[in-house]
């Protein structure tokens, strides 16, 4: 039937219409954001991703190409000295790297600023490296278990932006304690000296006691075994928005409280590489049978590390790798259109083909767009990870791994979970506490098999919205919240695309 324009254009509003009846909404949101407070149970996963998601990517206008280090790309010549040429040359460059396959054998480290790699496109610019990082820098250790592996096993990159330091400079005299405790959600604080101004970037720091007081509260008092987390730190970073005499004003509630006993100091955030790119290539390994858990020899194409800050990875390809991206200790990263895959004949014979494939360890970073076209131990992880978001991807049969270390306040939102037999299959040291602390949230989480309330998963502080539950829905403000809205019928779909609107809209100009 050939319907007339006019026509087309009713049916059109009448299917909008018909989809807005069916929608449904949360009660810890609602339409727009109105039923939700910086206090609310449902954290605030706005800040997420680079630049906080208020601003594109900073791309140099100037540019260099690998070639002309002497960059072959035939498949054949090693290109290790081209490239680490062109990354000693390319600070506020774009380096680009045109379609080829180019033959590596080293580790490749960024440790300078504004800085982007930039190949023709996933599939056309392909790295292909010659040994795995084992190979190249053994680091033999052991698991929590006392099994021997490496310690590329569960992270590190051949290449690596930023480095292990997680702090920028020596902090003395520019760094004061928070002089008056605050509530969780507040957004200022009482400083002993007066250090700074608007527009400065801080970074709040909790410390635990003997008794694991502040463990204690992240986790709701359900904490698991905790023997294995000591000196703890819990960190924040914020913009000042204002200062008056000792009172600062941030750009954002405070994701916990701040008391005495935790000794909270405040000190500038500093990171020391910031602006670095990589995007649109692809990197190939050994299509080798997978070895199997803890016997991973480091085939792991890049690492974000501690120093780093608002740096991204966009439209990239990891093929048969032992692990996928890591993000470790920085913040405000954005990983975008990571696909990850693997050949037939590299599925071990548990029918995994790799040990984690997108690890988040890490603050406010962000994870879109994502596919996973294969099944790893640890599909996606967060582990030590707070405000982090995985949003809109897709994956053959999700685990969403909670690696254990205090993860706190992390987001799993708009996903296409497959068959979703493994959702909360989770793993870490059984010494490191439950495998998730506080406000875990899953929101629109859709699959093809209905689950249970994840036992022995995390406190009864934690978030399940619009996903395929077979326990009957509870609403508890103080304890178990799971809300029984169908996948697909929750709006908004992507909570953190709807937080991060709301907090732009509603940002002073």
């Amino acid at each position: 039937m050939i319907f007339s324009r006019p026509m087309r254009l009713v049916l059109a509003v009448l299917l909008v219409t018909a989809a807005a009846l069916r929608a449904e909404v949360s009660q810890l949101w609602g339409f727009a954001g109105e039923k939700w407070t910086p206090a609310s149970r449902l954290p605030d996963f706005s800040f997420a991703g680079y630049r906080r998601g208020e601003e594109p990517f900073r791309i140099p206008a100037a540019s260099i190409s690998v070639t002309d280090f002497g960059a072959k790309g035939d498949g054949r010549s090693d290109d290790t000295a081209a490239f680490k040429s062109a990354i000693k040359a390319g600070a506020g460059k774009v380096i680009h790297v045109p379609a080829g396959r180019f033959l590596l054998s080293d580790i490749l480290r960024i440790e300078t600023s504004n800085l982007v790699l930039r190949g023709a496109g996933a599939g056309k610019t392909i790295f292909v490296f010659t040994k795995s990082l084992e190979t190249i820098l053994p680091r033999p250790v052991k698991n929590d278990g006392g099994t021997p592996t490496s310690d590329w096993s569960w992270g590190g990159g051949l290449f690596m932006i930023g480095d292990s330091l997680k702090r920028s400079d020596n902090t003395a005299g520019s760094l004061t304690r928070v002089s008056a405790a605050a509530a969780r959600g507040a957004n200022r604080l009482m400083l002993e000296k007066p250090l700074f101004k608007a527009g400065d970037e801080v970074l709040l720091v909790l410390h635990d006691t003997a008794d694991k007081s502040l463990l204690k509260y992240l986790y709701h008092d359900q904490t698991g075994d905790l023997s294995g987390l000591n000196h703890w730190q819990c960190r924040q970073i914020f913009r000042v928005r204002a200062v008056s005499g000792s009172e600062i004003t941030l750009d954002r509630g405070l994701r916990f409280a701040v008391r005495a006993e935790w000794q909270p100091t405040l000190e500038p955030f500093r990171p020391t590489v910031t602006d670095v790119g990589m995007e649109g290539v692809t990197f190939e390994f050994p299509a080798q049978p997978y070895a199997g858990h803890f016997k991973e020899l480091g085939w792991n194409p890049v690492a974000i590390r501690p120093s780093a800050a608002h740096c991204w990875l966009k439209n990239l390809v990891i093929r048969n790798g032992d692990n996928g991206p890591f993000v470790e200790g920085a913040a405000f990263c954005t990983l975008e259109n990571i696909r990850i895959t693997a050949d037939p004949q590299r599925r071990g014979k548990d029918g995994n083909c790799g040990h984690h494939g997108i690890t988040l360890e890490a603050q406010d970073c962000l994870c879109t767009n994502f596919v996973i076209a294969t099944q790893f131990i640890h599909d996606l992880t967060v582990q030590s990870a707070m405000g982090c978001v995985f949003a809109s991807g897709q994956a053959v049969n999700l685990c969403m791994d909670h690696h254990r270390w205090a993860s706190y306040e992390n987001l799993f939102t708009d996903i296409d979970a497959g068959l979703g037999k493994r959702l909360f299959q989770s793993s870490g040291g059984g010494e490191r506490g439950l495998h998730t602390a506080a406000g875990a949230t899953f929101w629109n989480i859709r699959a093809q098999t209905r689950v249970p309330w994840p036992k022995g998963f995390g406190p009864d502080a934690i978030n399940l919205i619009g996903l395929p539950m077979s326990d009957p829905p509870i609403l508890d403000a103080q304890g178990r919240w799971q809300e029984d809205i169908p996948p697909g019928q929750l709006q908004p779909a992507n909570l953190y695309s709807a937080m991060l609107a709301k907090r732009l809209a509603d940002s002073p100009r």
